[in-house]
């Protein structure tokens, strides 16, 4: 077949362990160094010209814990006009994995297209002994070049697994299979070449979006608090004190927050920020039947979200409404 008959996918370089080049192949931690390109990593895959047809651009070179909200906007913004050329059928994104479950949920709730969107990185440099950024990627350009991957919203392809970026989450510091949907389940796999899915997400996504980050040039500043036995009041506070139009607090269990938070926001002066009540718990819900009475004292159960997805919803959310029932209808929808 000839390359103007295969599937053009498109790749896109920010960064991450998957484009870092170690002094030593057997140094799987410590590293720093950006150092191989999208070109660098495409060429790392021997024969992938005879299924895809690829192009490729560098938009960042960078570990995924220093992204601000500023690159968030212009990694959506991209892959927006990307996925407006007609001769490209899906997308494919490098990036680090401390943050990749947040860029992806931050895709999926912006990009509004149903083509296919999908991460990849490594846990391991791709240059070291048994390195997964070679297979990770290989999997992630087959599955974007797949026609059923259509319509399935963002996805993050890791460890031959194909997982919805709503329900994702980075599980392990170290282990190749760290990447896990808790509730949900992965959507597909990609096997020996072959992309099979068995699910598919039910929950609003891309084309189904209220968002649009393309209008956008800023987002509200949203802060998260984690809560612990003895935390006291002094970061809520901060919080409160900066200005921030939102705060999620990451309680205990189901959401649970502390007395001493919770009096403290109903008798703050003046404009208050929402409050998303979360969990520090990896998986389950919070739910307004918890017994924290969400209505009486303003705050809006996360649901299914962690604190950081809480808190990128949160953001998205305010950039149309600060009214708490909107909030809660957001949270409950998506």
């Amino acid at each position: 077949m000839s390359q103007q008959h295969l599937p053009h996918v498109h790749v896109i370089a920010t960064g991450g362990t998957i484009a870092s080049r170690p002094v030593s192949p057997t140094q799987t931690t410590g590293y720093s160094q950006v150092a191989l390109t999208a070109d660098d990593l495409v060429a790392g895959i021997p024969g992938i010209e005879t299924r895809v047809r690829l192009t490729t651009e560098q938009l960042l070179a960078t570990a995924s814990s220093a992204l601000e909200d500023a690159d968030l906007l212009r990694l959506s913004q991209r892959v927006a006009d990307v996925l407006d050329d007609e001769t490209v059928d899906g997308v494919v994104i490098t990036h680090g994995t401390d943050t990749m479950e947040e860029s992806a949920f931050f895709l999926n709730l912006t990009v509004h297209s149903e083509k296919p969107v999908i991460l990849t990185g490594s846990m391991r440099p791709s240059t070291v002994l048994s390195g997964d950024g070679p297979l990770n990627l290989m999997n992630a350009i087959l599955a974007a070049a797949e026609p059923q991957s259509r319509g399935m919203g963002v996805m993050v392809c890791m460890n031959d697994h194909l997982l919805a970026a709503r329900d994702v989450m980075k599980t392990s510091t170290y282990k190749v299979e760290t990447f896990q949907c808790l509730e949900g389940g992965c959507l597909g796999t990609v096997m020996g070449g072959v992309v099979r899915y068995q699910y598919a997400p039910l929950r609003p996504h891309t084309v189904r979006s209220e968002f649009d980050a393309r209008e956008l040039t800023a987002l509200p500043r949203v802060e998260v608090v984690y809560t612990h036995i003895g935390c006291g009041t002094q970061m809520f506070r901060a919080a409160l004190e900066s200005g921030c139009p939102g705060i999620v607090v990451a309680g205990s269990g189901n959401g649970s927050i502390p007395p001493a938070i919770h009096e403290m926001y109903r008798a703050w002066p003046g404009q208050k920020p929402a409050f998303v009540r979360a969990s520090r718990v990896p998986g389950g819900f919070v739910g307004d039947y918890s017994g924290e009475r969400d209505a009486r004292n303003g705050t809006v159960p996360s649901c299914g979200f962690s604190p950081q997805k809480s808190r990128l919803l949160l953001q998205l959310a305010l950039t149309v409404s600060s009214e708490r029932d909107y909030l809660c209808g957001v949270f409950a929808r998506y």
